[in-house]
C-alpha cells in the first residue's frame, strides 16, 4: 500500500511494506501509478514506514518473484525519468529492489535501519557506514528526515530564467543554466544539456 501526500515544494510518497512483507508486482504498479498521478509538475519524496523503506522481492522462485522483477525496471525508469528532483528518505531497511528504488532517486537520505544492496550478501550498511560507502548522500536523525529530504529537493531543484525547470542537479554542486550555449555547468565544469 502507499500513501501520497502533498508537502510544501513536493509530493511524498509512502511505501507502507512490513518487515516481513515482499515487494509485490502489487506494489510496484501502484508505485509507477503514484508517480504517473504526480506527473511533471511536482518533486518526489520517496520514503517507507514502520522502519522499512522498500522490501526486497520474495526469495520464494515463482510467480510471486517473477512478476515484481518484470515489473521493476519499468518503475526505476519511471523515477529515473522524473523531470523534477527525485529524493529517497530511507527511514529504515532498504534491501535488495528495495534499495534499487532508493539508487533510482536523484539523492538518498538516510535515519536508520540498514542498506543491503543484494539480498544474496551479508554486507549490510548502517547509515554512517552507508555513506562512507557512497550509498548515500547523508544521514539524519529519524525525527528529521522529512524536512531534510523536502530541503534537498528545494537544493536540487534548478529552475531556469524562464521559470521552467532547466535539467537535473548534481547533489549538492551548484549549477547554472547558460540559455546562450544550452548548457548547465556546474562548479566543476562539467557541461549537461539543458532542456
Amino acid at each position: 500500500m502507499l500513501d501520497l501526500e502533498y508537502k510544501p515544494g513536493a509530493i511524498l510518497i509512502r511505501i507502507r511494506a512490513g518487515a516481513r512483507d515482499a515487494l509485490t508486482a502489487e506494489l510496484l504498479d501502484s508505485l509507477a501509478a503514484a508517480v504517473a498521478y504526480v506527473g511533471p509538475g511536482r518533486p518526489i519524496v520517496l520514503t517507507g514506514a514502520g522502519g522499512v523503506f522498500a522490501p526486497d522481492v520474495s526469495p520464494v522462485p515463482g510467480p510471486v518473484r517473477a512478476a515484481p522483477l518484470h515489473r521493476l525496471p519499468q518503475v526505476l525508469a519511471a523515477l529515473r525519468a522524473h523531470p523534477l528532483p527525485v529524493v529517497a528518505a530511507l527511514n529504515g531497511d532498504a534491501v535488495g529492489a528495495g534499495y534499487e528504488l532508493a539508487r533510482a532517486a536523484d539523492a538518498r537520505i538516510m535515519s536508520g535501519g540498514i542498506i543491503r544492496p543484494s539480498s544474496e550478501s551479508a554486507v549490510r550498511y548502517c547509515p554512517a557506514a552507508a555513506v562512507a560507502a557512497g550509498l548515500v548522500d547523508r544521514c539524519c536523525a529519524p525525527a528529521e528526515l522529512i524536512d531534510v529530504a523536502l530541503r534537498q529537493v528545494g537544493r536540487s531543484r534548478l529552475i531556469g530564467d524562464d521559470g521552467h525547470h532547466a535539467g537535473r542537479v548534481v547533489v549538492g554542486v551548484v549549477a547554472v543554466r547558460d540559455p546562450l550555449a544550452g548548457v548547465v555547468r556546474d562548479e566543476v565544469g562539467h557541461d549537461r544539456l539543458s532542456g
